[in-house]
């Protein structure tokens, strides 16, 4: 099985309309969608906004559903100043950039290889790299700057580090696919959302309808 996760419903929609469904629900208040796609039994939910949020809830549809792997999909902001709204991040490393530690350590989470190299394969023009994550909408060149200096990230999210963590925890393949909606702009994020939001899951999909992801 498949556990396909994102913010708000737009980001996972293009696979949710797509399910041969079997199941619909509620776990800890949030929908969820139970199908399948392809070869691939899936189940798809959204509702976490955070890190908190995020761990919560992928640890809760971990224990009910026990997926052999998580995808992540939305939007994300750019740091690297080769990103512009519309490309697509695919993480091969998260890094939480708001921790901080009294050791100054901060454990960076490898990504899926296995499921890299699919999205690699199946996925042309994708920019893999680095994600940070914080419980902030970063909106200043400063902090853009600070955060891309001190973790070596091409993007920024409020999500993938403490999914990836939960995942790693739980030894799942993680991967986080996102499409760059604005470069730490809300005004930028506001202008593309709607129109990026579902791009990284109707690319997913095709992925998803014709190969077995497990």
């Amino acid at each position: 099985m498949i556990l396909v996760l994102g913010v708000f419903e737009i980001e996972i929609d293009p696979i949710r309309r797509q399910l041969q469904l079997l199941e619909t629900g509620e776990l800890l208040n949030r929908p969820f969608f139970r199908g399948v796609i392809g070869p691939n039994e899936v189940v798809v939910t959204y509702g976490l906004v955070g890190k908190v949020e995020s761990a919560m809830i992928t640890q809760a549809f971990i224990d009910r559903f026990h997926p052999k792997a998580v995808l992540f999909t939305g939007a994300a902001g750019a740091l690297s100043t080769l990103l512009h709204p519309g490309d697509v991040v695919v993480g091969d490393e998260y890094f939480e950039y708001d921790l901080g530690r009294r050791d100054g350590k901060v454990e960076v989470i490898e990504g899926s290889v296995r499921l890299i190299e699919k999205i690699e394969e199946h996925i042309r023009g994708v920019f893999i790299g680095r994600i940070a994550t914080g419980d902030s909408f970063v909106n200043a060149d400063e902090m853009r700057e600070k955060i891309r200096k001190i973790t070596k990230s091409i993007a920024v999210d409020m999500d993938s580090a403490a999914i990836a963590k939960v995942c790693k925890e739980n030894e799942i393949d993680f991967v986080s696919i996102k499409t760059i909606t604005n470069r730490c702009n809300v005004e930028e994020f506001q202008q593309n959302y709607q129109k990026y939001a579902g791009k990284s899951a109707a690319l997913l999909l095709g992925i998803i309808d014709h190969h077995f992801i497990e």
